[in-house]
C-alpha cells in the first residue's frame, strides 16, 4: 500500500483529503460509478468488461448509469457529492460543471500528457477552462446535419429550404426538424449573426452576459424559422430521435435534421434511398427591398468524460476516463455509433477518413458555431421561444394581446438568458 500511495502523489492529481478512499482498496474492492447517454449503454458496459480485464490486478465494483452528455451538468448539480466518478458531457458545460466538482487532470500527470499527446489540439481546448484541463475528450462530432429520403428529394432540392419544403408538400411527406429544442433552434440565429458572450470568474462561474438575440438579426431568424414551421409539411413538436426513427419507418418523413448517432439507424431504414446533406440555404423577405438569403448554421463541438472531484477513489477514476476515452474505444464507439473520434490514431483510420458522415459533417461544421461557453440559462428560454414560433404565440405582426410579437418575444427571451448569472 505505501507504493502505491507513493504512486498517488506522483500522478499530480489528488488534493491529501482524497486518501481518505483508499480504504475500498483493501476492502470490497475499488467502487467507482460511470455515467454514460442510453444510446451507448450496451457499448459502455462492452468497455467497462474491458477496463477491469486490463485491470486484473484490481478488484473492481462498477456502477454504470444512464445520463446523457448534455443532461450531465443538471444531474451534477443535484448533489456534486453523490454524482458519478465518471460522467460524459458536452464542453460547453465545462464552466458550470467546475465550480460544480468537475476534477482538474493535473498539469504534471501522466494522464494529462496522454490526453495532450494523444488528442487533436481543438479537442484538448475544449476540454480547457481557464488555462486548466478538466476533460478527457472522445468525441468530436456534436454538430447535425440533414438526412432525407433520395426517393423523394434530389441533390438540387436538399440546397434550399425552399426546395425542400416544396418537395414535401407535393409529396404530402414530413419535415423532422426540433425547432422547439434551443440545440437546433440555435442555428437559424447564428445564420443571421446573432451571438452571445459569456465571462466568468476564476471559479467558473459567471459574471457577466450578453446575447443579441433580440436585434434585428435575431427577427430575422425568427422569420426562417416561421417558413418552416408553418408549412403543411413540418412535422411539429417533440422532434426526438424515437419519433425521427419511427416516422422515416412509415414513411410519414422525408426530412429530418439530426447527428451521427442515427447514422446507422435511418440508413437501415431508408436503405438505397439514404441521402444525408448539410443544412439548407433559407431566403427570408422574398421579392422585398429587405430579400435576404443565408446558410443555416448549427452548433458543432465534443464530448468529454470528466471526473468528480468528490470521488472517494479519484486516481482510479482518472484511470478509468482515460481507459474510456483511449484510442481502442474510440475506435469501438464509432464502428458501433460511428461517433467521431477525437484520437489522431483513429481519426487517421482509412474507414474514418472515407466516412461519408463526417464528409458531410465537416462540411456543416465549416457554417457552425463552437459550442463553448455557452450561457447557463440559454437553453430553455429558446426551447420556449421555439415552441411559440411553432404555436404562431410569437408573430411578425400580431393582432392581438395575447401573442408576442418577434421582438417583444425576444426581449424577454433575452433578459431570461442574461438573468441567469442573477
Amino acid at each position: 500500500m505505501k507504493k502505491r500511495i507513493a504512486s498517488l502523489i506522483a500522478c499530480g492529481v489528488l488534493a491529501a483529503s482524497s486518501f481518505a478512499g483508499l480504504a475500498g482498496c483493501r476492502d470490497g474492492g475499488v467502487k467507482l460509478t460511470v455515467w454514460g447517454p442510453k444510446a451507448q449503454q450496451e457499448t459502455l458496459k462492452q468497455m467497462v468488461a474491458a477496463f477491469k480485464e486490463a485491470n486484473s490486478e484490481t478488484k473492481y465494483n462498477i456502477t454504470i448509469g444512464d445520463c446523457g452528455e448534455n443532461n450531465a451538468l443538471a444531474e451534477v448539480k443535484k448533489a456534486p457529492s453523490s454524482a458519478a466518478d465518471v460522467y460524459a458531457y458536452s464542453n460547453d458545460q465545462i464552466a458550470s460543471l467546475v465550480s460544480n466538482g468537475l476534477a482538474e487532470i493535473g498539469s504534471q500527470s501522466v494522464f494529462y500528457q496522454t490526453v495532450v499527446e494523444e488528442n487533436s489540439q481543438e479537442s484538448v481546448e475544449a476540454a480547457t477552462f481557464n488555462g486548466k484541463l478538466y476533460g478527457y475528450p472522445y468525441a468530436s462530432d456534436n454538430g447535425c446535419f440533414m438526412y432525407y429520403n433520395k426517393s423523394i428529394l434530389n441533390e438540387e432540392d436538399v440546397k434550399t429550404l425552399e426546395g425542400v419544403i416544396s418537395k414535401c408538400e407535393s409529396a404530402g411527406k414530413k419535415i423532422g426538424w426540433a425547432l422547439d429544442d434551443s440545440w437546433y433552434a440555435a442555428g437559424f440565429f447564428f445564420a443571421f449573426g446573432c451571438s452571445y458572450d459569456v465571462t466568468y470568474d476564476s471559479n467558473g462561474k459567471e459574471s457577466s452576459i450578453e446575447c443579441d438575440f433580440n436585434s434585428e438579426a435575431g427577427i430575422k431568424a425568427s422569420k426562417a424559422m416561421a417558413k418552416l414551421a408553418y408549412s403543411p409539411a413540418f412535422a411539429g413538436k417533440g422532434t426526438g430521435d424515437d419519433t425521427i426513427l419511427q416516422n422515416f419507418e412509415s414513411g410519414a418523413y422525408a426530412v429530418a435534421v439530426s447527428g451521427t448517432w442515427n447514422v446507422k439507424n435511418i440508413k437501415r431504414l431508408l436503405g438505397d434511398n439514404y441521402g444525408i446533406c448539410k443544412l439548407p440555404t433559407v431566403t427570408i423577405d422574398e421579392g422585398k427591398s429587405t430579400e435576404e438569403t443565408v446558410q443555416l448554421s448549427s452548433f458543432k463541438g465534443y464530448k468529454l468524460y470528466g471526473v468528480n472531484s468528490h470521488s472517494q477513489n479519484i486516481v482510479e477514476a482518472h484511470k478509468l476516463a482515460q481507459f474510456l476515452s483511449s484510442a481502442k474505444m474510440q475506435e469501438l464507439r464509432f464502428d458501433n455509433h460511428n461517433i467521431g473520434p477525437t484520437n489522431k490514431t483513429v481519426v487517421g483510420l482509412d474507414k474514418v477518413k472515407n466516412n461519408e458522415t463526417f464528409a458531410v459533417l465537416n462540411t456543416q461544421n465549416s457554417f457552425a458555431v463552437e459550442q463553448k461557453s455557452v450561457p447557463s440559462n440559454f437553453w430553455s428560454p429558446l426551447d420556449t421561444y421555439g415552441g411559440y414560433i411553432i404555436d404562431k404565440l410569437a408573430v411578425e405582426n400580431p393582432t392581438s394581446n395575447k401573442i408576442y410579437s418577434y421582438q417583444a418575444a425576444l426581449d424577454i427571451i433575452v433578459k431570461q438568458i442574461k438573468n441567469s448569472i442573477i
